[in-house]
């Protein structure tokens, strides 16, 4: 095919498409609001909102794939926080640029909170990972099934173990 590919128009913000293992009529996402305004000054309590949702919807997640334990309290703790600050720095970015002024001298520079954006990307991927959320980490992630004891060798009978 010659020339150039048509851009992409999408009909709304939602994403369609059968999602496996999920009821057609309940699975809906949201396109997110990529400008969400952010005010440095009420960076916590905005965090502190966004990372209570997103634990929120981790632990009910977890659940229904029957991987909530009492144990990973402190990662999906790590992992809702790390997701708030990734989502305030990209929107921070995404309003003002990942090139922006330097505040005294007026020179272009990059913009700190891209920074802070890929840092805490790859904290919420580390923490995620672990839980096995990822689709690629899903098959390490299943509950363990219950052992069943100690198997009998041939060496036990020569040792004398039982």
């Amino acid at each position: 095919m010659r020339g150039r590919k048509p851009n992409p128009s999408p009909a709304n913000n939602v994403v369609a498409g059968h999602f496996p293992g999920a009821d057609v009529s309940e699975v809906e996402i949201a396109e997110p609001n990529w400008l969400l305004t952010v005010n440095v000054k009420q960076w916590g309590q905005r965090r502190a909102k966004i990372a209570s949702e997103r634990w929120k919807t981790l632990t009910q997640s977890l659940a229904r794939k029957g991987l909530l334990d009492v144990d990973n309290d402190v990662l999906i703790e790590m992992a809702a926080g790390a997701y708030a600050d990734w989502k305030l720095a990209e929107a921070h970015v995404a309003r003002h640029g990942v090139m922006t002024q330097a505040p005294k001298t007026k020179v272009m520079m990059h913009n700190p909170y891209k920074a802070i954006a890929d840092a805490a990307m790859k904290r919420v991927m580390a923490a995620e990972r672990e839980l096995g959320i990822p689709p690629v980490e899903r098959g390490r992630a299943e509950k363990a099934p219950p052992r069943s004891g100690r198997k009998k060798r041939a060496a036990d009978d020569y040792l004398g173990n039982k």
